[in-house]
């Protein structure tokens, strides 16, 4: 089994923790990651909008400081552990960089340019609240993108950083939608019509993510997975195959959400990916496919 994993939180946690990315307490286990041949992880420098997540040392200095000395921690543990960095060429194992939440840019179109200095590979403009660039999925009245929010996008699309609409309000998304020239991704979200949440897409926001030649993975969230939270590996597979029903096929990734969400027991952490690939064959579909999510789509994305 080959994984690329579109989105996890481990890079955050270990920053708040202050402990380096092979440490046991995480649900992005690094054991699992070098059993196998073929892992790409994304991990992401989240960016709350409650300050008062981040560690203390950083809640009165620029947001940028804090991604600074992420991006410089991911860059020694690469190097410690002999995984690469991934910065302009595609190899078949080891981390990409990306950022949730571009509140870090603090209308600096500038900030930018150190983003790119990084490697970072896909951005999302929000997470869930207002900020510089525009409206997150949980503001009421969401009013889309800002006149800054907009020169991001080009810029964004000018250092082939691939804009990622998770956490995107409807009315961002379409904003983006109307003005984007570049890669589109929704790393993190599932399918409104199975589970109706505001952070995961509608039929529609999905086509267009699939005619534009982007992809979408899949979150393990279970709040995303179903209504209630009771859920589990069949609910992860439902979504699937809603997707797969809208000729997504070549769209569909993995966006696991490790160590930044609530994972169903029954996944647990980065061991119970095994158990979702063999159940998605004992479902019915194909291993072309399952590979597809797993790993293929989202490589041939980037590559």
């Amino acid at each position: 089994m080959f994984v690329f994993d579109l989105h996890s939180d481990t890079l955050f946690k270990s920053m708040v923790l202050n402990k380096p990315l092979d440490y046991d307490g995480y649900e992005f286990r690094m054991e699992d990651f070098f059993k196998s041949e073929k892992w790409i992880q994304c991990m992401a420098m989240w960016i709350p909008d409650d300050l008062s997540e981040l560690p203390l040392q950083y809640r009165d200095r620029p947001l940028i400081d804090f991604f600074i000395d992420g991006a410089e921690k991911l860059n020694s543990e690469c190097k410690k552990l002999s995984i690469p960095y991934i910065k302009d060429s595609m190899c078949s194992k080891g981390f990409i960089l990306t950022l949730e939440n571009s509140s870090l840019l603090d209308n600096k179109i500038e900030n930018i340019e150190i983003l790119s200095k990084y490697n970072v590979k896909l951005a999302t403009l929000t997470w869930n609240a207002h900020n510089c660039v525009g409206d997150g999925a949980g503001v009421e009245n969401p009013k889309g993108l800002t006149d800054f929010g907009k020169e991001v996008v080009k810029e964004y699309n000018r250092n082939n950083i691939a804009i990622d609409l998770s956490h995107a309000s409807d009315t961002l998304f379409y904003d983006v939608a109307s003005i984007n020239k570049g890669k589109i991704v929704a790393s993190h979200s599932n399918s409104r019509k199975i589970c109706n949440h505001k952070r995961n897409l509608t039929d529609e926001q999905f086509c267009y993510i699939r005619d534009n030649n982007g992809l979408v993975g899949l979150n393990f969230h279970k709040y995303f997975l179903k209504e209630d939270g009771n859920a589990g590996i069949d609910d992860l597979i439902c979504h699937a195959e809603h997707f797969l029903s809208l000729n997504g096929e070549n769209t569909l990734a993995i966006g696991s959400d490790f160590d930044g969400s609530e994972i169903p027991r029954e996944i647990s952490n980065t061991s119970g990916l095994v158990k979702i690939y063999n159940k998605f064959i004992a479902k019915g579909i194909s291993k072309e496919i399952t590979d597809k999510i797993f790993y293929k789509n989202a490589f041939n994305f980037f590559n």
